[in-house]
């Protein structure tokens, strides 16, 4: 993996949030089957972000479904989400971990820690992040990163190479936050 800068990182669509996240140093890269199970838990947990998203984008407005199967496949995802859902909240009666200051990029994170001391950090680390997205579903999205920049109150991290699909659903994802944050934006300079 080659260095790259943390503005380079943060560059195009991000959005900024205030997300409980947690971290922890690893003394060295996973094995391919612990990165292949992280990556489908989060692709599922992003799939059930998105999916929840639309539920919510789409309450009041009449849906055109064109088809008995469209409705089945909707049903089946839905009823995939609760369980989801209800398997987390029974699975996980842990507090989250302490709030941070974010911004999410495509291929990177950068975190405000405040004044937490990061002093132990040094740069080309192995970090496992793990970003609560939606502090009502309290299953994080975990990472595996490399530390690009450490500052006296933040650091940096890139992203190691995502798998496609879990690219595309992080990228969707991130979209949407983008734009819901301007929509917020301008409705309050309309207020």
């Amino acid at each position: 993996m080659h260095t790259e800068s943390a503005n380079s990182l943060l560059e195009g669509i991000t959005f900024n949030d205030y997300l409980p996240m947690d971290w922890e140093v690893l003394p060295g890269f996973p094995s391919e089957g612990e990165q292949y199970r992280h990556h489908r838990a989060n692709e599922e947990l992003l799939q059930n972000l998105l999916l929840k998203d639309e539920a919510s984008a789409q309450e009041g407005d009449e849906v055109d479904v064109t088809s008995g199967h469209e409705q089945f496949k909707r049903l089946e995802t839905r009823l995939d989400l609760l369980l989801s859902l209800v398997t987390e909240m029974m699975a996980s009666n842990v507090s989250l971990p302490m709030r941070y200051a974010v911004t999410l990029g495509t291929r990177g994170l950068c975190v405000q820690t405040g004044g937490e001391v990061i002093t132990c950090f040094k740069k080309e680390m192995l970090l496992k992040v793990q970003l609560y997205l939606d502090p009502h579903f309290p299953r994080p999205l975990a990472l595996y990163t490399r530390l690009v920049d450490v500052q006296a109150q933040s650091f940096t991290v890139s992203f190691y190479p995502l798998e496609e699909r879990l690219q595309d659903q992080l990228d969707k994802y991130i979209f949407r936050q983008h734009r819901r944050a301007i929509a917020l934006a301008r409705r309050s300079g309309n207020s």
